[in-house]
């Protein structure tokens, strides 16, 4: 736990908390912490290994700020579980807890260089910043294999379309300019999430078909959960669809809108369609 005295005294705010949310003083207050950190001073006229130099060294001195450390990870504690929920690993073996843990590992490995001037850009925010570093460092980590193999793959696909490996998406793969051997692209496209034509004959046989709940005895009940059930149950008690002059009675009677009514309908209909053509006795019932 972080002794928020010793930090609010160390590293005092400016910030007035009672008149912001919660989210907008995590934001403010994480920013105002990364102040307290030194920034590198570059002389004029340093070259690039001198430049290169100053900072490794202000890098090092700023990562020895571990109770801002701390501090910034008790405050968006939330953010490495979105990162774990979000982020898709290819690896069965790997669970919420274990993506978690990698998001807060990699992030004690770079917290640092957020808000440093001299390398890197200081107008992104927070997540913006750590969010695409931390899962590409979790991807290595988690699922190597699907990694490298990644990267080698889109980097001859970037090459030849002249963009960055990184930003290859599988729309790129269906451009015309792109030569690829064909067992690469079905690589590519199943690193992306898609299934290809190998893939279907296999699973189709299971694939679910849409499943209807509602019992044949229900059709006939006066419960119902929605307004689409309600006009189903009309429909089914009159034994045909409902007219513009039925649908105005049950609008009055029930003090529903006309309007809603007549939108709903045709998802009523469908709905119903759906519920007879799956039920042998209830087609029975209406033949």
């Amino acid at each position: 736990m972080v002794d928020w005295n010793y930090i609010d005294t160390k590293y005092p705010s400016s910030l007035d908390k009672s008149s912001l949310s919660e989210a907008d003083y995590r934001k403010l207050r994480t920013n105002e912490l990364y102040s307290y950190l030194p920034q590198a001073d570059i002389p004029e006229g340093c070259d690039k290994k001198e430049k290169e130099e100053i900072c490794k060294q202000v890098l090092a001195e700023r990562f020895k700020y571990n109770d801002i450390r701390d501090a910034v990870v008790e405050m968006n504690y939330k953010f490495f579980g979105f990162i774990a929920s979000h982020k898709f690993i290819n690896n069965s073996s790997v669970d919420y807890e274990d993506k978690f843990q990698s998001a807060l590992f990699h992030f004690c490995e770079m917290w640092h260089k957020y808000k440093f001037a001299a390398k890197y850009r200081t107008d992104l925010a927070f997540g913006v910043f750590f969010k695409p570093r931390i899962t590409e460092c979790m991807e290595r980590e988690l699922d190597e294999v699907k990694y490298s193999l990644r990267r080698t793959l889109c980097m001859e696909v970037g090459n030849q379309l002249g963009k960055h490996w990184a930003k290859v998406s599988y729309e790129d793969l269906a451009d015309p300019s792109l030569k690829l051997a064909p067992e690469k692209l079905a690589s590519l496209q199943a690193i992306f999430g898609s299934m290809y034509t190998a893939d279907l004959e296999t699973h189709a046989m299971f694939i679910e078909a849409d499943r209807f709940t509602m019992d044949p005895v229900d059709l006939y009940s006066d419960n119902y959960d929605s307004i689409v059930d309600m006009l189903i149950h009309e429909m089914v008690t009159e034994e045909r669809c409902l007219e513009d002059k039925d649908i105005l009675d049950l609008a009055m009677m029930l003090d529903i809108p006309y309007a809603t009514l007549q939108k709903l309908m045709p998802k009523a209909k469908d709905k119903l369609y759906k519920i007879l053509t799956s039920r042998l006795d209830i087609i029975d019932t209406f033949n």
